[in-house]
């Protein structure tokens, strides 16, 4: 018996050694934090969903010339939505090879990305026929080619980041803020152009008011070939994650048996909690995305243009703005907490209670004639993106722990949220017509 109560010490301290093993391996992959691995893990953050973010800041100006006027984001979220075919290819593709072949993918998306937006800089404005109505033909198969490359990274690139240590997630996710932040400084200095109603006589001598519009700096074209240039940066910052020998050097390398140890502490009770907790959180995810990728970007026009075209332009470029300043806030802040992420998810549900007001109620929106409500309206749209932002962030470094898996089914779920929320604004636009245009003149 004695010599049977020896061997269990020794076999239980080994086992806490091993614990501890990981522990500090895991904790050095923290702290010695290599700043070059930072730089391009956020530049390939950005190449993300920069592509579609750089659409969104343009449709204030989009809308004033597209034969679908008000409806073209509505009908652009619905084509963007449909870029879910991608993550659809690659699920299929992963069942039967695993994830083998991601690097290769991963490159080939990011080439096919920078092809999709300098064809966009140069046949943006080209229109057709479809059943009879003139249509931006060109402008949806391109945005279409823009959305496989986002909607397959949230599947693809994001999962690649479980070989690195957690702290470069956050870097990643700081990156896909900057593709927000980037597109609309530019668009703000690009400006929207003024909107002014002028009187001018008929030939049969009727009075009438015109809309007359100025342009903008600069026309949608070379904003985006900086952008195409922008997504360069973010294929070459890829190529190094992955073959630059200092790069290869940081990932993580537990050994097998030390990492067998680690995956079983905490097997039942705490396994089952664990589990809960990340059905929970995937529920809240699907909900954000629901409105902050579907169905709120396919009404914002309706929700702003009320107030004006300067409005609109703010509450979109600020919006996107807001984005990278909550994932800022997460890197310095305890972005696991689960009281801060429902927290925020309250703010979310008032802040988009106003916004569905706004659009349900327009023309005659509340505060339309006033600066209050222009202010109210474009601090409300930046309020629920940078929230939702931080909550996207908060739930991705949760999952995190669950390794490639975690992330995976993050991505999945994020897909399938849009895609409901985007299918539902295009129903309620173009299928039941509840939502009405406002016209200045």
């Amino acid at each position: 018996m004695v010599i049977r109560n020896i061997k269990r010490v020794d076999e239980n301290t080994h086992l806490r050694h091993k614990r501890m093993k990981v522990y500090t391996l895991e904790t050095n992959s923290i702290v010695e934090r290599k700043w070059f691995l930072d730089l391009l893990t956020c530049m390939f953050g950005v190449g993300a969903w920069i592509l579609v973010n750089s659409l969104y800041t343009q449709l204030p100006l989009l809308v004033q010339s597209a034969p679908e006027g008000w409806n073209l984001p509505s009908y652009l979220s619905i084509v963007i939505q449909t870029g879910n075919v991608g993550p659809l290819l690659y699920s299929v593709w992963r069942r039967r090879y695993g994830n083998q072949y991601d690097r290769s993918l991963t490159i080939a998306v990011l080439i096919f990305g920078v092809t999709s937006v300098l064809l966009m800089a140069r046949f943006y404005d080209v229109t057709g026929v479809v059943f009879g109505q003139p249509h931006s033909v060109v402008l949806c198969a391109l945005t279409f080619t823009m959305a496989l490359v986002g909607c397959t990274s949230s599947v693809l690139f994001i999962p690649s980041l479980a070989q690195y240590p957690d702290i470069y997630l956050v870097t990643y996710m700081v990156g896909e803020g900057i593709s927000g932040f980037v597109p609309s400084l530019v668009a703000i200095v690009q400006g929207v152009g003024t909107t002014t109603c002028q009187t001018v006589e008929l030939p049969d001598g009727r009075i009438s008011k015109v809309k007359s519009t100025t342009d903008a700096l600069f026309s949608s074209g070379p904003f985006f070939v900086g952008i195409g240039l922008i997504m360069c940066a973010s294929t070459v910052s890829y190529l190094c994650l992955e073959y630059l020998p200092t790069c290869k050097k940081e990932k993580l390398r537990i050994p097998s048996e030390d990492n067998q140890v680690h995956q079983n502490i905490g097997v039942g009770s705490t396994d089952n909690r664990s589990r809960s907790l990340s059905v929970s959180l995937l529920i809240v995810q699907a909900a954000i995305v629901f409105f902050a990728n579907g169905l709120l970007p396919s009404i914002q026009s309706f929700s702003c243009l009320p107030y004006g075209y300067m409005a609109y332009h703010f509450a979109t470029n600020l919006s996107n703005i807001a984005n990278p300043v909550a994932c800022f806030i997460a890197y310095y802040t305890n972005r696991t907490s689960k009281t801060v992420i429902y927290t925020l998810c309250s703010i979310c549900l008032v802040s988009t209670i106003y916004i569905l007001m706004t659009a349900f109620t327009s023309p005659s929106a509340p505060l339309s004639n006033s600066t209050t409500g222009v202010v109210l309206i474009i601090f409300m749209w930046a309020l629920f993106f940078g929230c939702a932002s931080y909550v996207k962030l908060s739930i991705a470094a949760v999952l995190r722990n669950e390794g490639n898996r975690g992330l995976y089914l993050y991505g999945c779920i994020t897909q399938i949220g849009s895609t409901a929320g985007a299918l539902i604004g295009f129903y309620l636009i173009n299928i039941v017509q509840l939502l009405k245009s406002y016209e200045p003149c």
